[in-house]
C-alpha cells in the first residue's frame, strides 16, 4: 500500500507541475544597459591597476581582469543561463524568441595591438595612465573611448575549533576573499570620464575536519569574483539578455472558455503564432476583455516588440486601471528600453504571429473520425448522391459553416465549402 500511495503522490506531483506549466513560459529578453554609452562602437580596454604591487596579487589583477570582460563583451548570449526544469524536469536550455542584429554593440581593439602601440609610446601594459594619456592612447588607436580603472582583492583566513554536543570537536577553516573594481570610461574626443562605476563580489568557502584541506584558496575565490564583476561590467554598459517569465492568464470569460485546451497546448508547445491568434481574435471580439490584452502584451514583450508591449500596457491600463495601476509605468518601461536599445544600434526584427486566420480562431470547430490514412466524402449538397467535392482525411478538424440535420458543413482548402456526414464526425 506504501509503493502505491508512492506512486500516487509522484502522479499528483507530476500532474500539478504540468498544470503549472501549461500557463507560462520561461525565456530571455533582451535589456538595455544601466549605462548606454552613446556613439560608442570602438573600444580599447587597458589592464586594471592594482592597488597591491606584489605579484602574489598581481597574478589575480588587472590583466586577468580584462580578459574575463573581454569575453563576456563578445559574448552574444550574454546572460542567458540554463534553466530548472522543475521537480522532475532537471535543468533545460535557456531561449530567447528575439531575432535581433545582435547584443554586441562595440568593436575591441585586440589586446597585441593595444600593447604594441604602449611600446611604441614606451608605455608598459600595467602603467597607469591620466586621462589625457588615454585620450591621447586612444586617438592612435582609432577609439571612440578607452577603458581602464583598479580593481582590488582584500583576502582573510580563519582557523577555529568547532565543538559538537556530543563533545567531539573539529578544526574549521573559513576563506574568504572580496573583490573591488572601479570601471572608468574615458572619452577620446575630449579625455572627460563620461562613465563611472565601482562593484564589489565577495566569495568564501569552508570546510571541516577532513576536507579543511579541500577548502577553496585565495586564488580560487579571486577567480570566482573577477567573473562575476565581469558579468557586472558588461551588463553596466553593454545590452544583454534578462530571464523573463511569462505567465500568461486564463480567459475567464465564460464565451471563450472552450479554447482552454487549445491555449493550454499551445502554450506547452511554446506556439506563440496560434497563442497570438487565438488571444488577438478575443480581444477583437470583446475589446474589454483584460486577460487577452495582458496575455498580448506579454507575446509582444517575449518576441522583442516592446513598443506594441507597451501599447497594450497602456489598453490594460484603460480597461482595469484598479487592477493593473501600474501598467502605465509598465508601458513607460518598455518604450524607454526600445529607445535606448535603438539608440546603441541594436535591431529587433519584427516577429512575424501571421493572424490572418484570426478571424476563425473562435469558430467552432469538428473532428473526423478514424486516422490520417482514413478518408471521409464531403459532398456539394446534404445528399450521398450529389457530388463529392473531396475525400478528407480522418483525425483532422475544420471549422463548422452550419448544421443541418444529418450533416455538417465545413470549410475547407481554398475557400471552399461542403457537406459531411455526422456519422464520420466525432461527437
Amino acid at each position: 500500500m506504501k509503493t502505491k500511495s508512492n506512486v500516487l503522490i509522484l502522479f499528483a506531483l507530476i500532474g500539478i507541475t504540468s498544470m503549472l506549466k501549461a500557463q507560462n513560459i520561461d525565456c530571455f529578453v533582451i535589456a538595455p544597459p544601466e549605462k548606454s554609452l552613446l556613439n560608442v562602437k570602438k573600444i580599447a580596454i587597458l589592464n586594471f591597476e592594482n592597488f597591491e604591487k606584489n605579484s602574489y596579487y598581481n597574478t589575480y589583477g588587472g590583466s586577468a581582469f580584462v580578459d574575463y570582460l573581454t569575453a563576456k563583451l563578445l559574448d552574444e548570449s550574454r546572460g542567458i543561463y540554463a534553466l530548472s526544469g522543475g521537480i522532475f524536469g532537471g535543468s533545460k536550455e535557456g531561449k530567447t524568441f528575439i531575432k535581433s542584429s545582435g547584443i554586441n554593440v562595440f568593436k575591441i581593439v585586440e589586446r597585441e595591438q593595444l600593447s604594441n602601440i604602449l611600446k611604441e609610446k614606451n608605455l608598459g601594459v600595467d602603467v597607469a595612465l591620466n586621462d589625457n594619456q588615454a585620450a591621447e592612447l586612444g586617438k592612435v588607436l582609432g577609439i571612440d573611448v578607452l577603458l581602464m580603472g583598479t580593481i582590488k582583492h582584500t583576502y582573510n583566513s580563519n582557523r577555529t575549533l568547532e565543538k559538537y554536543t556530543d563533545g567531539s570537536t573539529t578544526h574549521c577553516t573559513e576563506n574568504t576573499c572580496g573583490t573591488e573594481i572601479l570601471i572608468k570610461v574615458v572619452s577620446v574626443e575630449n579625455a572627460q570620464i563620461i562613465a563611472t562605476k565601482t562593484i564589489k563580489n565577495v566569495s568564501s568557502d569552508k570546510k571541516w575536519g577532513k576536507d579543511e584541506g579541500n577548502v577553496l584558496t585565495f586564488e580560487q575565490l579571486a577567480e570566482k569574483n573577477m567573473k562575476s564583476l565581469a558579468y557586472a561590467a558588461a551588463f553596466y554598459m553593454a545590452p544583454y539578455y534578462v530571464y523573463y517569465k511569462a505567465d500568461f492568464r486564463k480567459i475567464k470569460v465564460k464565451e471563450y472558455k472552450d479554447k482552454a485546451s487549445d491555449i493550454k497546448r499551445f502554450i506547452e508547445n511554446e506556439d506563440l503564432k496560434s497563442m497570438y491568434t487565438i488571444y488577438k481574435a478575443i480581444y477583437d471580439a470583446d475589446n474589454y476583455n483584460v486577460d487577452a490584452a495582458y496575455n498580448l502584451t506579454l507575446l509582444s514583450v517575449i518576441t522583442g516588440d516592446y513598443i506594441s508591449g507597451s501599447n497594450w500596457d497602456k489598453i490594460i491600463y484603460e480597461i482595469d486601471s484598479k487592477e493593473f495601476g501600474k501598467a502605465n509605468e509598465w508601458a513607460k518601461s518598455w518604450e524607454t528600453s526600445a529607445n535606448s536599445l535603438k539608440s546603441l544600434g541594436v535591431e529587433i526584427a519584427k516577429y512575424d504571429f501571421d493572424s490572418k486566420g484570426s478571424s476563425d480562431a473562435l469558430a467552432n470547430k469538428v473532428k473526423t473520425k478514424g486516422n490520417k490514412n482514413d478518408r471521409f466524402e464531403v459532398y456539394e449538397k446534404t445528399d450521398r448522391g450529389s457530388t463529392v467535392l473531396v475525400k478528407v482525411p480522418g483525425e483532422t478538424e475544420f471549422i463548422i459553416i452550419e448544421k443541418s440535420g444529418d450533416y455538417t458543413k465545413i470549410k475547407l482548402l481554398g475557400g471552399k465549402e461542403g457537406y459531411i456526414s455526422n456519422e464520420n464526425v466525432k461527437k
